[in-house]
């Protein structure tokens, strides 16, 4: 359940700092989702290695802090079609 909310919670915030300054938005989504995606799959490489005590929540915390901007960013390219900043 918390990793539905915060999921929610991620986008409603992405789509709103798209709707305000798309390039903005879009930059942000996209240098924090991959900050996120790169700590979550070097944590999941160390955690194959050495298996450790750390809680299965941080992997569903991590996982939803890199897919949250990217479903943010899909949904806001197919109900706009593009992104203005690009063209």
């Amino acid at each position: 359940m918390n990793f539905l909310l915060m999921l929610i919670g991620q986008l409603i915030f992405y789509l709103l700092v798209m709707l305000g300054d798309e390039y903005a938005g879009s930059l942000l989504a996209i240098i924090l989702g991959g900050i996120c995606f790169a700590v979550w799959g070097i944590s999941h490489i160390v955690e194959w290695i050495e298996p450790s005590r750390v809680n299965r929540a941080y992997y569903s915390f991590m996982l939803s802090g890199w897919l949250g901007p990217a479903l943010a960013l899909l949904g806001f390219f197919l109900l706009r079609g593009e992104f203005a900043w690009m063209s």
